[in-house]
């Protein structure tokens, strides 16, 4: 298991999203509601890149299905198709002021 730092904890803001590929994993930092959120940027239905999709409340909604997930848990909030998994959420770390995950 190792550290990969990912942004500098001073660096974010209010409606910060910023993508980071660790390895195979496409990674979505989000600040939001003064909570910090570390997801696969893949949406659990379609694999659709979460990036671009709109933050409400705690949840983050996919752009091309609408799909809710919470930034929390990973679950569905909404489930408008069947056919959709949960998403993956990561553990933040903090180390030398740095944000980043431990895979």
């Amino acid at each position: 298991m190792e550290f990969h730092p990912l942004e500098k904890k001073e660096n974010l803001f209010e409606g910060y999203k910023s993508v980071f590929q660790v390895g195979e994993i496409s990674l979505l930092l989000i600040q939001h509601n003064a909570k910090t959120a570390l997801i696969e940027n893949r949406c659990g239905h379609f694999g659709y890149e979460l990036e671009s999709g709109k933050i409400e409340t705690d949840t983050i909604v996919c752009s091309q299905h609408g799909i809710s997930f919470s930034l929390i848990t990973g679950e569905i909030a909404n489930r408008p198709y069947e056919n959709a998994d949960p998403i993956r959420i990561f553990d933040i770390v903090c180390q030398d002021g740095f944000l980043g995950v431990v895979l």
